[in-house]
Formats: structure tokens, C-alpha cells, sequence
């Protein structure tokens, strides 16, 4: 695991060797994982891997190179080659602007009890004593791993950038030999946010509501989302419709919406790489510093995500959120929606013939004009009647419109949570929304 100077120190060997203005990016990870299955360990592993990657510039064309063989003969020759490889490359679009300021951006902020919770015996002690709490007919399933990362950037212009990120992640299934399973999954930066034999006990808890499910037919219900559910749903919203390539490519569904009414007056979505509850990585991968988005202002559309090739392509300036594939133009890492004033319990309470949904899998795309998405229920799906759970539900299909979804959201919970996403985590509340369309079902 590299520390800042040594990665400092790395970036500037390779560009002693740097005849072009070059961007440098090194990622220095460590993951010790712990896995299991019907209720057994199977599987500690524990892996470290440091890298380079470096991007050589000359007018419109570049170059990139990484490696993960860090002697001085291998930095030298893979500079080498990618200044050669230039020569053959086709003329990109634009010309890459040259990052010089700030000087340096860096943050070091880690949980260091993260270590000593969560080492390879706390892992094991955790999940041993999660599964000795199970009856006969249950297993349990899932994964405990704890991750640190180092992500440094530098240029011949002299910027420096590190920022260094250790979390820990859990997820599990609880299942019961009739094929019933509840779920959970948490990650965090902070070692006291963890409570692994809760979040067990919480699946154990949907897996045995989940026994005896019954079959209702597909059609409009009102659903409350946990969750895990929500954070799935938000983030396939971001990868089809929060960056500005999106939008200029007219795929995304807030194309031609800017500063109009898309969603309910409950609806706000930020991205601030200063919120505590994300992951905090404050630049991208292109050198420049994030700026806070106000993506979705009480159901209003307004900021969008750029990265430098959508920034030129538009005449302002990038807000900071490459994640290194310009395919994607920027790309939100930082999201948070807004909470509202109820608990989950009170908005369960007070609802009738309503659909508790644990999580969704296999979400897909239909239409990301629309912001159609499908997916089928896993791990906990349930009727409620008269403010209580009922019984269980056999898992359903939904397919359903996004804009119309978020305005009919009825309540929002202020309790919110940390749910994985394809960066981070993203920060949700459980959401009740009415006029949810299923479209199939399963036996």
C-alpha cells in the first residue's frame, strides 16, 4: 500500500523519463476478503497490487500505457513505448488541455480502526458467530472484505494528487431449504457504522417473513422500496441520464429538460464529494477537482456531470468527473437524495395493500429516453396490509418509467443508507411510491 510520498515519489521517476506532456495515475489497493456459503468459510484470500497508467499527449492525439511492473528498466520502456505509439494514433477530437492548478489536491482521511475490526480473524470470528445464531433449515451465504486504496495523479505540469480510501463491505443471504432468502449489503469508510451480526440478523429476519410465499397477478401497486432497492434504481438514473454526454447524445431522459419539472417536489439528488456519507475522492481522474452538483433541485432538472472531452465539446468547463472512460463523459461518484421526515417503520404503518421490496437483480435498460427500467425482485418481498407485514410474496418483474416513478413518490424515510454503487456508495432513504407497474411474476 503506497503512501503518499511513495506515490509521489513513483510519479516523478516515470516522468524523468517524459519527452511529451504526460499524465501519470497510480492505484495501490489492498483487499482482504473473507467468503462463505451454506454457512461455511470457504475462501480468505488477501491481494496487493500497485500500478501505473500514463497518458502521453502531443495536439490532438494520445497515447496510453499501464503496467503493473514497477522496476526502473519497465517504467522506462513502457514510456518509451507509449511515445512511439503516438505516431500511429488518429487525431482525437480535441486538443487536451494541459492541467496545472492547483498545485496539489490531497486527502488522506481513513478510519485506522477499520484495520484492527476487520482483519482477517475479526472476519472470521464475525461470520462464525453470525451463522452459529441460524436454525436448522437456514445457511448462509455472503462475503466480509476490507479495502485500501491509494490513487495518485501527477503531470509534467507538476500537479500532485492522492487521495487514500480503506472500507469494509458486507453482504449476505440467509436462506431457508424451501428456497426462502432474505438479504443484506452494507459498505462504509467508518469502522463504527459496521455492525455485521445485525445486518446478518436483518436477513435472518426477511428469510424466515420470507417463508410460504403466495402469488399475486402482475399490475400497478403501491410499493415501499428499501433501501437496496432504491440505491439500484438511482444508480442505472445516473448511468443513463446525469452526465452531459448523455444529454448531447440525446440518449439520456433529461435531454431537453434543463431547469424543467421531471420529477415530484420531493425529489432532490446532489453529488458532493464533501458529504461524509460517500465515498471522498475530491478530483477525477483527469486531475481536476469535483465541483458539488445540484442534479435534481425539488424535482427541477439543473447540473450535469462533465468531463473534459464534454466540457470542449459544450464551451464551459469540466465539473470534474472523469472516471477515466471518456465513453461515459462525466459521471456522478458522490450521490446523495434527499430524506424526508418519516420513519420506515411509521411509513409501513401507515400503509395498506401496499409491496415491501428488499432489493432488485438483472435491472436492465429498456428505453433510457424514458428512463424505462426492468428487474425482477430477490430476497425479500412481502404484502402489506393494515400498517404489518401480511405474508410473503413470490418474486415479481417490474418494468417501469423513472419519470414517471419519482413523481409519484408518497413519502420518503428519513433514515438513509449506504448502498454500493458502481463507485462508492450511494446515500438513499426507503421510498413509498404509487402506481409501481409489475409486469410478470415468477413460480
Amino acid at each position: 500500500m503506497l503512501n503518499k510520498k511513495e506515490a509521489y515519489d513513483l510519479i516523478d521517476k516515470v516522468l524523468t523519463y517524459c519527452s511529451h506532456y504526460t499524465m501519470v495515475t497510480v492505484n495501490s489497493q489492498e483487499e482482504g476478503l473473507t467468503r462463505f456459503a451454506n454457512s461455511e468459510i470457504h475462501q480468505n484470500v488477501f491481494k496487493a497490487d500497485n500500478s501505473v497508467e500514463i497518458i502521453v499527449y502531443e495536439g490532438k492525439r494520445q497515447s496510453k500505457i499501464s503496467t503493473n511492473i514497477l522496476d526502473d528498466e519497465s517504467l522506462r520502456e513502457m514510456v518509451r513505448t507509449a511515445e512511439e505509439n503516438l505516431r500511429y494514433m488518429p487525431e482525437g477530437e480535441f486538443e487536451m488541455p494541459e492541467v496545472a492548478s492547483p498545485l496539489e489536491i490531497a486527502c488522506e482521511e481513513y478510519d485506522e480502526e477499520l484495520e484492527g475490526k476487520f482483519g482477517i480473524t475479526n472476519r472470521a470470528a464475525l461470520i462464525k458467530a453470525s451463522i452459529n445464531t441460524l436454525d436448522s433449515g437456514f445457511t448462509g451465504s455472503g462475503a466480509l472484505s476490507l479495502t485500501k486504496t491509494a490513487i495518485a495523479i501527477g503531470n509534467t505540469k507538476g500537479i500532485r494528487r492522492y487521495a487514500r480510501l480503506d472500507s469494509v463491505n458486507f453482504n449476505t443471504v440467509v436462506t431457508h431449504e424451501s428456497g426462502a432468502s432474505g438479504c443484506t449489503e452494507y459498505s462504509t469508510n467508518k469502522a463504527g457504522n459496521m455492525d455485521v451480526m445485525q445486518l446478518f440478523k436483518i436477513a435472518y429476519l426477511k428469510a424466515k417473513a420470507a417463508l410460504n410465499p403466495t402469488s399475486i397477478e402482475p399490475g400497478s401497486y403501491t410499493v415501499i422500496l428499501e433501501p437496496l432497492a432504491v440505491g439500484e434504481l438511482l444508480n442505472y438514473m445516473n448511468y443513463c441520464g446525469f452526465s452531459a454526454k448523455s444529454v448531447y447524445t440525446g440518449m439520456s431522459y433529461l435531454t431537453g429538460k434543463k431547469g424543467q419539472k421531471v420529477f415530484g417536489d420531493n425529489i432532490s439528488i446532489y453529488d458532493d464529494k464533501d458529504d461524509e456519507n460517500t465515498f471522498r475522492i475530491p478530483f477525477d481522474f483527469e486531475g481536476y477537482e469535483r465541483k458539488r452538483l445540484n442534479i435534481i433541485d425539488k424535482g427541477i432538472a439543473k447540473d450535469l456531470a462533465y468531463d473534459t472531452k464534454s466540457a470542449l465539446r459544450e464551451g464551459v468547463e469540466t465539473t470534474g468527473h472523469s472516471i477515466g472512460d471518456s465513453s461515459l463523459g462525466g459521471f456522478p461518484v458522490n450521490l446523495v437524495m434527499e430524506n424526508g421526515d418519516k420513519s420506515i417503520e411509521d411509513i409501513i404503518k401507515e400503509a395498506d395493500n401496499a409491496i415491501l421490496v428488499t432489493r432488485f437483480h438483472y435491472m436492465n435498460i429498456v428505453d433510457p429516453r424514458q428512463a424505462v427500467l426492468t428487474a425482477l425482485t430477490r430476497d425479500g418481498l412481502y404484502m402489506i396490509k393494515n400498517g404489518r407485514i401480511s405474508h410473503a410474496v413470490k418474486n415479481m418483474r417490474f418494468t417501469e418509467s423513472m419519470l414517471k416513478a419519482f413523481n409519484n413518490v408518497a413519502e420518503i424515510s428519513k433514515e438513509r443508507v449506504k448502498v454500493p454503487g458502481f463507485f462508492g456508495v450511494v446515500y438513499v432513504p426507503a421510498l413509498k411510491i404509487e402506481n409501481f407497474h409489475f409486469t410478470g411474476k415468477t413460480e
